[in-house]
């Protein structure tokens, strides 16, 4: 019988090395199954993404209208790639169910996943991806392809000779400037030993490798550019020269992926347009050392991307895959693996882009990384469009993101809210950005806020062809008159409360932030703070300023809670850098005269149970802050404001005075409390990296341990000195006289509040969250 034992053994082993799904529930981080389980999705079809399972080769997946039959799916992909899809046809309004298995190299094949439901809404927008096949049909056979084809290229010589040549001799004549003036081809040099991460000495060779770089790659494809344009061979022996240079340093050196990713990516994309743009002046052998080179360098980037279709949120990783994707388009002919970049890059684009925001337009990474990415972004929507005739704004993102500035920051403000990079900034800096986006997506409002801050396209070879793209478009602008002045972007966890969206200069603004994306990357800030801007200019604001990402003062300070307008439990914060600590916008109303906005969030911290925060914006000069914080034990809660001059501190009331205005904030509850403030940093920025810049901090603490607190907050703007009436029992009654207007009334409870005011009368509940 020991034979029969031995077998039964085998088939046991056999059993447990089944191969099987891995299924589990997504986590902070991961994109997650998508569409989820009754979902009721914005594009038709959407874009479908699951967990991958360790050893998949490929995927098989299918869509039903039957939950209990997939005999006959009205949909169905075999060996697919990728542990994400979309299709590429249309499907019909209704409900649907999705399911996947997937295939080893050996040729196991697991079961079906669990079934997930989701509805396609007759208003969903049309957005099928075509597949790699129809992707091939519609790509240029020949040279040049990324921007232009061959049959194209005509067109923007005559635009160069006509309506574009005022704009195309500057170009002309800052490519001739160039050819007696070549930059630097030395390889540039890796880090000496023993420099540590991070220094000053580090930062100068990480960022100096970045612009050496630039200046190689980025000549080289300008003069490609030209030489396109003219037929003038001395630019393509120039640009020529500068692409065998880059040949010549090492592909896993200085500028590798690896090594250095902001020296790596200008790489990827400037040199094959380069190569693009060059390649019928290039030798054989010429083509062969550009190819090869491209080669390790694409597939080093694929390597790193790896896990972006279920973990897109690197935040340098949102913009390599379509550096990524310019590569493949350009070598596509040439490098066997292009093909494979190529459809990595459009999944991603058609399934998990963009990861900081959703269809509402929002963006969580603060408006400076909007710009910067989007931007970048807008290269990769023009190839797409002049390979394969794709529209990005026949998405819902992209015909709503243009309001996310435009609430964020009116024409004239100086400032960019939450996010890295955000201090001083002006509205002018995103003219040009909101220019693309309007004529793209055909929208007058975002058109008068390009012309509000000076929108112009920029100069080089991009803002020929964005120029060239522009031409003959005439789109007339309209102020956003009817528009609301406060908007809610509830997929990130935004909201703007304005006085006027038309002039900064005359707008009394409030951001807040409780995000379902937490704290992680360049949106690290706290849930539930907020910012107020007066006439433009930051008054309580999000405070430090970023020296490098990642240093002390970066980490310690900037990623702590204390460092934004919000609540610490015994001096500790929510999670830093966590898509575990994250918020949520649980009430929105606004109207002309009064706005409300409340967020949860307790979760975020790891020691406290609840941290409810209520704002009642009674406009133009009255705002009221309500906090619930509940801990799961005895606690002192420190509530935090920071401004750019010294508070004046008095019995439960703090005055504030600037140059855009004044504050008279008066504290009703607790009734208790210790107020002081400093203007140092307890972990300060890098001597190196000084700037003009005061801050004070200001900390409102209770003088007692306490399980819960209450903390009820008005704000005055500029002067204003209502009669304040306040009462306490089971809850918390304010009434507001203010000369000659009706008085406002505003009650809180620990569940529920409300407000009247200039005949409007609100009631909220933690039942009726949005």
């Amino acid at each position: 019988m020991r034979w029969f034992w031995a077998v039964l053994a085998i088939g046991v082993s056999s059993v447990a090395a089944a191969f099987e799904l891995d299924e589990r529930p997504a986590e902070p981080g991961d994109w997650g199954y998508r569409p989820a389980h009754d979902a009721v999705v914005d594009r038709n079809p959407p874009g479908f993404t699951w967990r991958p399972t360790a050893d998949a080769e490929t995927y098989d997946f299918e869509v039903a209208g039957d939950a209990a039959d997939f005999e006959d799916p009205v949909y169905r992909v075999d060996a697919h790639r990728w542990s994400a899809h979309c299709p590429p046809e249309l499907l019909g309004a209704g409900d649907y169910y999705w399911r996947y298995r997937a295939t080893d190299a050996e040729g196991a094949i697991t079961g079906w996943s669990q079934t997930r439901r989701f509805t396609v809404p007759d208003d969903a927008a049309h957005f099928p991806m075509p597949t790699p096949a129809t992707q091939a049909e519609r790509a240029p056979d020949g040279h040049p392809r990324l921007f232009m084809r061959p049959e194209t290229l005509p067109e923007l010589q005559q635009l160069a000779e006509g309506p574009l040549a005022d704009r195309f001799d500057s170009l002309l004549d800052s490519a001739e400037q160039r050819l007696d003036n070549m930059p630097d081809t030395s390889e540039p040099p890796l880090y000496p030993d023993g420099v540590e991460r991070l220094s000053e000495e580090w930062r100068e060779i990480w960022w100096g490798n970045r612009r050496h770089t630039i200046a190689v790659v980025d000549r080289a494809a300008k003069l490609g550019f030209v030489y396109r344009l003219t037929g003038d061979t001395r630019f393509a022996d120039a640009g020529r020269d500068l692409l065998m240079a880059l040949t010549g340093w090492d592909p896993e050196g200085s500028t590798s992926y690896s090594y250095n990713d902001e020296a790596a990516m200008p790489i990827l994309y400037m040199a094959s347009r380069a190569y693009t743009w060059l390649h019928d002046h290039l030798s054989e052998e010429e083509r062969k050392a550009v190819v090869e080179m491209m080669r390790i360098r694409g597939e080093e980037c694929f390597n790193h991307l790896g896990r972006h279709l279920w973990q897109p949120y690197g935040s340098h990783r949102g913009r390599a895959w379509h550096f990524l994707g310019e590569l493949a388009i350009a070598f596509y002919d040439d490098i066997p693996e292009a093909e494979k970049w190529l459809d990595f890059a459009m999944t991603v684009f058609y399934t998990a882009y963009p990861a900081w925001g959703g269809a509402d337009g929002g963006w969580h990474e603060g408006t400076i990384y909007w710009r910067s990415y989007l931007n970048r972004f807008l290269f990769w929507a023009d190839v797409m469009d002049a390979a394969f005739d794709i529209d990005i704004y026949d998405r819902p993102f992209f015909s709503q993101t243009g309001y996310y500035l435009m609430c964020a920051a009116p024409p004239g403000s100086r400032h960019g809210g939450f996010g890295n990079q955000t201090p001083d900034r002006n509205t002018a800096m995103f003219g040009e950005l909101m220019l693309l986006l309007a004529v793209g997506a055909e929208n007058p409002h975002w058109k008068w806020y390009a012309d509000a801050v000076g929108g112009e396209l920029g100069g080089g070879y991009l803002g020929f062809l964005r120029a060239a793209k522009l031409d003959g478009i005439d789109l007339e602008p309209q102020p956003p008159v009817t528009l609301p002045s406060s908007r809610k972007f509830a997929d990130v966890g935004l909201a703007f409360l304005n006085t006027n969206l038309l002039d900064a200069e005359d707008n009394v603004q409030i951001h807040f932030k409780s995000s379902p994306y937490g704290t992680r990357s360049h949106g690290y800030n706290a849930n539930n703070a907020f910012l107020l801007h007066l006439r433009g200019e930051q008054v309580l604001r999000r405070s430090g300023r970023r020296d490098i990402h990642g240093s002390p003062h970066h980490r310690e300070w900037m990623w702590h809670t204390k460092s934004d307008n919000a609540i610490t439990v015994n001096g500790e914060g929510q999670r830093k850098g966590d898509g575990s600590a994250q918020g949520q916008i649980t009430h929105f109303h606004t109207s002309d005269h009064l706005d409300v906005v409340a967020g949860e969030a307790g979760t975020a911290y790891d020691n406290l149970d609840r941290w409810t925060r209520r704002i009642v914006f009674l406009k133009p000069h009255t705002f009221v802050i309500h906090d619930v914080v509940e801990a799961p034990e005895p606690s002192r809660y420190q509530w935090m404001l920071h401004a750019p001059d010294e508070f004046d501190i008095g019995d439960s009331q703090v005055q504030w005075a600037g140059e855009p205005g004044a504050l008279d904030i008066r504290f009703l509850a607790p009734g208790q409390l210790d107020i002081s403030q400093t203007d140092e940093y307890d972990t300060p920025p890098h001597d190196w990296a000084s700037w003009d810049q005061e801050e004070w901090h200001l900390t409102v603490e209770t003088v007692e341990d306490h399980d819960a607190t209450e903390y009820l907050t008005v704000f005055f703007v500029d002067g204003v000195e209502p009669e304040i009436e306040y009462e306490q029992s089971a809850g918390h009654r304010v009434a507001l006289s203010y000369p000659g207007e009706e008085e406002a009334v505003l009650r809180f409870g620990n569940r529920r509040f409300g407000v009247e005011w200039k005949g409007v009368a609100e009631s909220f509940t933690d039942d009726d969250e949005d």
